[in-house]
């Protein structure tokens, strides 16, 4: 049992429920939070599906949100082995889509001419 580190997921949790409902609720005006989406010029961005974009942005912090809450939980039942399985499940889901080329991670998301 271990109550200090489920506190800590459940800090993690509300961190990723903010952003959820931030991309929920401002949908494309929301793209502006991605990390190397913001550094493109408005013409730039205007060659990409923002709203595609802000959709799948939503899903993968709803999704970081529910292993948080879900690793808390366990965490408080089985210790310390949960908050390990919680942390490792959140890096492979934030990490399998981390490109370091802006244009190669945002690829998928551009409109066709």
């Amino acid at each position: 049992m271990s109550i200090p580190l489920a506190l800590d997921l459940c800090f993690m949790g509300l961190i990723f429920l903010i952003f959820a409902i931030v991309f929920a609720v401002r949908k494309e005006k929301a793209c502006n939070l991605i990390g190397g989406f913001s550094f493109f010029t408005e013409a730039q961005q205007a060659q990409y599906d923002k709203a595609r974009l802000a959709r799948d942005y939503f899903k993968l912090f709803r999704t970081l949100t529910i292993v948080v809450f879900a690793g808390a939980a366990l965490c408080i039942v089985l210790g310390w082995w949960a908050f390990a399985a919680a942390i490792a499940i959140l890096l492979f889901l934030v990490f399998r889509d981390f490109h370091i080329n802006p244009e190669k991670a945002f690829e998928k998301y551009k409109l066709n001419p």
